[in-house]
């Protein structure tokens, strides 16, 4: 996704103020979001997956709160995703 993408994202929730099937927020600025890997799975198993906007608070009328630490969340989204991936049978 690209910047200026992504900003015209933001803003639009931020306008709609609402989430929607295959865009999540999660505000990131206090820690890895607790529930990161519900979404990653729910967004696994939906055709064209979807995209987490992290550093939004929904609870704060999904304005921007920032994130943590973006290598440590990068970090620990790799983690997580790689949980996902089943083990190969020789």
């Amino acid at each position: 996704m690209l910047s200026e993408e992504l900003l015209d994202l933001a803003a639009k929730i931020t306008e709609l103020k609402a989430e929607g099937q295959t865009i999540e927020v999660k505000a990131a600025n206090g820690g890895c979001p607790k529930r990161l890997y519900d979404t990653l799975s729910s967004f696994s198993n939906q055709d064209g997956g979807g995209v987490i906007v992290f550093g939004m608070d929904e609870s704060k009328a999904f304005m921007p709160v920032g994130v943590y630490d973006v290598q440590d969340l990068q970090k620990k989204v790799t983690e997580q995703c790689n949980q996902m991936i089943p083990p190969v049978r020789a």
